[in-house]
């Protein structure tokens, strides 16, 4: 899809169709049960086939919540209802006081997200193949602006590097793509990465330079690393059969990056950031 700076327009269709639904229920006798099940099933589903190629504009999310919370609290375009609380306060899980409502900037940066981590973790999807050839040679790619003919498809893929980058580790398997000193890598670990720098002099890069016949080299975690580092890194098991080393996302307990722990690592940033 060609989308220019007119974004607004573009993704105009959303709102309306959600005001549309929304207009019509409002004169219908609905309990807040009701309401509940109406917003969570249709309306926040609507523009989910678009918010996962498409990073949508803030205007027309905070529209749409709007919109939303007038519903929920029974008012409409005439008669304005008092909002007792906020939509944030809303948004939050059941367990902190909230409703379940998703937050559309941050549900859409989360599906945003899964998509970066399809294109980078499963390299045999035609999606992969084509992305990765036409703008990730290499993942420090990720790292810097995107090229100026980049479309905004990719603009918006590329966006969601910070939230993948955040929960991003490797998992060591002929250690050919692992940086020893800027990947998180080291199981024992809870930053992931080695406690020490690189040391001068030191020609060291890759994890495979420490394995030797299929286990790790204790002559030169000896020489190289520190106590700490040595007995971590000694702890970790290798690939019996070599096999690639892989990213695994460390929020989730199989590994894989899933909607509902990003959407939940975003919604924990933002709470954060309002503290401070």
């Amino acid at each position: 899809m060609a989308i220019g700076r007119t974004k607004n327009q573009v993704f105009g269709y959303i709102k309306s169709a959600m005001n549309n639904k929304l207009k019509g229920w409002r004169n219908k006798m609905l309990s807040l049960a009701g309401k509940e099940v109406l917003i969570k099933s249709i309306i926040l589903a609507m523009p989910n086939y678009a918010m996962a190629c498409f990073k949508l504009p803030k205007g027309p999310c905070k529209d749409i919540c709007k919109s939303i919370a007038n519903f929920w609290w029974g008012g409409n375009q005439q008669e304005k209802k008092v909002h007792w609380i906020s939509w944030k306060k809303l948004a939050n899980v059941k367990g902190k006081g909230g409703l379940g409502f998703r937050d559309l900037e941050a549900f859409n940066e989360t599906l945003l997200a899964k998509q970066l981590w399809r294109i980078i973790s499963s390299l045999n999807l035609l999606m992969s193949k084509v992305m990765r050839a036409k703008y990730l040679t290499d993942l420090k790619a990720l790292e810097t602006h995107p090229p100026q003919s980049a479309s905004w498809t990719w603009r918006s893929i590329q966006s969601a590097w910070n939230l993948i980058q955040k929960g991003l580790w490797k998992r060591v398997g002929d250690g050919e793509q692992v940086n020893i000193w800027k990947d998180r890598w080291v199981l024992g670990s809870k930053s992931g990465k080695v406690s020490m720098i690189c040391p001068p002099n030191c020609h060291l890069q890759t994890v495979d330079q420490l394995i030797q016949e299929g286990g790790w080299n204790k002559e030169i975690l000896q020489q190289v690393f520190n106590q700490k580092d040595r007995e971590q890194i000694a702890n970790m098991p290798l690939s019996v059969f070599k096999r690639q080393d892989r990213f695994f996302w460390s929020f989730s307990k199989s590994g894989i990056y899933t909607a509902k722990t990003g959407y939940a690592n975003v919604v924990q940033a933002s709470s954060r950031d309002e503290r401070r």
